[in-house]
């Protein structure tokens, strides 16, 4: 009987999974995250990585990689041997600035989710000393005095700032955007006085809420929240708004099926674990998992809402 050798190489390629399975991660992963230490997608980097650790049975490094808005990390991680030892994780803003700027790679395309892992509302916030005791009192000035309401987002074309442009959009108020690097020196200005107002995460803005330098106005959400139904959501006076950060584990486009599943279930058993849950809440994260096909219908969702709000509010990288 003869064998074709094309039977052969398909025979090949099919007994390189399971021997793959076996012996991958024969080396540590590297986890790359695309903006400096304690911010929201650090914390939750590194409240979910010793739980992917423990359960491949191989070190996960956590490397912080700031710089062009994520793309650098983002990029690398794009570029980088589709064998599962080099992954990013990135909020969900990567998908905003996509949408802004020319990029070398594309994050709907080019990266392939893992899973999610967090999702939450960001919050409206003000200083301490602000005049503005509700959002009402905001909207009210800020649609009576177009432009003098500064407010602050941690970068051009991310989440913070499409949060800013869809609240200006759908309560006919004018804002003037400040942009700022980062979430430090945007929550320090704001404590200060210096911006009016800023949407902004939970890990970092939470020492300064605890400490009474700034206020929380209201979450972002479309509704109340069920574990702070004391703070009203923008949703309930602004029809039509909602805005949820979210963040996610990526490996490079065209990783192996089996090593896609072996991290994808080291993912989902991390984030069902009472201890790690129990830490990303008590540093403002909310874990949220879904698999990667969730992922990626979720994704393409979030991206077309994104993309109408940057049409409309004109958002652009300059």
């Amino acid at each position: 009987m003869k064998v074709s050798r094309r039977a052969l190489l398909l025979t090949g390629l099919a007994a390189c999974a399971p021997a793959r399975a076996q012996t991958w991660p024969a080396k540590p992963i590297t986890v790359l995250v695309p903006s400096t230490a304690g911010g929201v997608v650090d914390i939750a980097a590194r409240n979910v990585g010793p739980g992917i650790a423990a359960d491949l049975g191989q070190s996960v490094v956590v490397e912080n990689r700031p710089g062009a808005g994520g793309h650098i990390a983002a990029a690398a991680v794009a570029r980088a041997a589709p064998d599962g030892y080099t992954l990013l994780c990135s909020a969900g803003s990567i998908l905003v600035s996509g949408i802004v700027r020319n990029l070398p790679y594309n994050p709907m395309t080019d990266l392939a989710p893992v899973a999610r892992l967090t999702l939450g509302s960001f919050l409206l916030l003000v200083g301490k000393d602000s005049p503005f005791q509700t959002l009402s009192d905001l909207i009210t000035y800020g649609k009576a005095n177009p432009g003098k309401l500064l407010y602050a987002s941690t970068s051009v074309g991310n989440s913070t700032h499409i949060g800013g442009e869809m609240l200006s959009l759908l309560t006919g108020m004018k804002a003037t955007h400040v942009p700022y690097k980062g979430n430090v020196q945007a929550l320090l200005d704001l404590a200060a006085g210096r911006v009016h107002y800023s949407i902004d995460s939970r890990p970092p803005a939470l020492p300064l809420i605890r400490s009474g330098q700034v206020r929380v106005l209201a979450v972002t959400s479309g509704q109340r929240e069920p574990d702070y139904p004391n703070l009203p959501a923008i949703g309930e006076q602004v029809p039509g708004y909602g805005l949820e950060g979210w963040v996610g584990l990526f490996a490079p486009r065209r990783t192996p099926p089996d090593v896609m599943a072996r991290l994808d279930a080291a993912a989902r058993r991390t984030l069902s674990d009472p201890a790690v849950v129990q830490r990303m809440r008590e540093s403002g994260g909310e874990p949220a998992y879904l698999n990667p096909e969730a992922t990626t219908k979720f994704m393409a969702l979030d991206h077309e809402r994104i993309s109408r709000v940057v049409r409309e509010a004109n958002i652009t990288a300059d």
